[in-house]
């Protein structure tokens, strides 16, 4: 018999479209077999813009219709509360697996059914498996500040060696790292070398789909955002292939439940019509200024009447703004339950914010430039790392000034920012709604930020 894995990951915003969820549910229902084991790699909950308003549950409708296995915690799992996250496992058809997160010197969730590694029989073999949450998720995530997240690989060698004393046949890791050469954790690659594992089916990182060997072990990756499933097939040797969504019968059924949760949610109110698409990709989100970072930064510098608006490109979900804009487009652009905050800076600390957005290097992406910015210009040489020349209202900035500045929340933990003086302002995506309906949504390019 041919055992068969369907493996996905990084669901995300693809709640927030109701056709691709379809697509995603009935190419499930084309792939599988009696063979079939399906996996998630975590991130599978949260962020969306749906989920943000129905607090993860969403995601129950989903796994109910497709009926998962396995899956793992990804960093964004917790945004909704440690609450929420175990609500949502109890109410779940599949057993999470994570191997690596503890909860006060005790294994996280254990009370709510989250276990190290479980074993599968499927097509005549025995499966182990373990999970591996992200070594940082405490400091990524706020939900998740009071776990702990050990070392990923002496977690996978301890699963590993409990595993094969279970006579298991093959070992897999579902594995939320990601892969992060250059980074001061492990990944991927290294759990790859370090530990004798069959295969690695990752999440993480989106955009990024992959099937590799590495030290005997089979590495898999899907995009993310539901746009593909990871189909490996086993019969002595390892095939496998992507699918995209696009190619297959739309479950129309829970198409139709999830244009109903929308309804419900209030997220099919239309607030622009727009002729010149904004678009949402990579290049517009990390090399510089764009339309789409100039609005959102608008808009937090419009509701709260302050000197500059910032907000982190890694903060910008969503896909590209193009014909009628509804309020779920919006909320799925900044799909986290994070309040615009207003606060006051020295002219020196708004020149740290500033910088910011070009010190941060990613060893695997050195380009990336990190901000978006409103009511402020800033040239950035990106051969001696810093600022040359940084404005507000066109005038430079000065460093015993003091400046008003909107962004998240979270954006200012960074930067020693007291948080007793900040003033909220509501939600990120209220924020930019309250503005698209009073302004429109037709942003320029200004020259905001200038790379050299």
């Amino acid at each position: 018999m041919t055992l068969r894995i369907l493996h996905y990951a990084d669901l995300e915003d693809t709640y927030d479209d109701p056709k691709r969820i379809g697509m995603f549910a009935g190419l499930i229902d084309v792939l599988r077999d009696e063979n079939t084991v399906i996996v998630g790699a975590g991130d599978n909950i949260a962020p969306s813009g749906l989920g943000l308003l129905t607090d993860g549950h969403q995601a129950i409708e989903l796994f109910t219709r497709i009926e998962p296995d396995i899956d793992t915690v990804g960093n964004h799992d917790f945004d909704y509360g440690l609450e929420t996250l175990f609500s949502v496992i109890n109410s779940a058809p599949q057993r999470w697996i994570c191997a690596n997160a503890y909860a006060h010197g005790k294994r996280f969730g254990r009370n709510a059914g989250i276990v190290p590694w479980t074993v599968i029989e499927r097509a005549g073999y025995r499966l182990g498996l373990f999970g591996l949450a992200h070594p940082n998720t405490d400091m990524s995530s706020p939900e998740a500040r009071s776990l702990s997240f050990t070392d990923p690989i002496a977690a996978a060698k301890e699963a590993v060696k409990a595993l094969k004393n279970e006579a298991v046949d093959l070992i897999i890791c579902v594995s939320h790292l990601g892969k992060s050469k250059g980074r001061s954790f492990s990944d991927d690659d290294d759990l790859a070398r370090a530990v004798d594992i069959d295969v690695i089916l990752g999440g993480h990182e989106h955009g990024a789909p992959r099937i590799d060997r590495l030290a005997e072990t089979l590495l898999v990756r899907t995009t993310g955002e539901g746009k593909d499933l990871s189909e490996l097939r086993f019969t002595g040797e390892w095939t496998v292939k992507h699918h995209p969504v696009t190619h297959c019968t739309i479950d129309r059924t829970i198409e139709r439940r999830f244009h109903e949760l929308h309804e419900r949610a209030g997220l099919n109110e239309v607030v622009a019509t727009i002729s010149d698409p904004i678009v949402q990709s990579t290049e517009t989100r990390y090399l510089g200024e764009s339309r789409l970072g100039n609005a959102i930064t608008d808009a937090y510098r419009w509701k709260t009447n302050s000197d500059v608006g910032l907000q982190h490109s890694s903060g910008i979900r969503g896909t590209t703004l193009q014909g009628v804009v509804e309020v779920a487009d919006l909320v799925s652009l900044l799909p986290f339950d994070m309040a615009v905050v207003r606060t006051t800076v020295s002219g020196t600390t708004l020149y740290n914010m500033l910088a910011s957005g070009g010190e941060i290097v990613y060893p695997s992406n050195p380009n990336y430039w990190h901000l978006h910015v409103s009511g402020c210009t800033v040239t950035f040489d990106d051969t001696q790392r810093r600022v040359k020349e940084a404005t507000v209202g066109g005038v430079a900035v000065d460093p015993s000034t003091q400046y008003t500045v909107a962004a998240p929340e979270n954006f200012f933990c960074s930067f020693d920012c007291p948080s007793n003086e900040a003033q909220s302002f509501g939600r990120q995506h209220e924020v930019l709604a309250e503005y698209v309906r009073e302004n429109g949504l037709d942003p320029e390019l200004e020259g905001r930020i200038k790379r050299t």
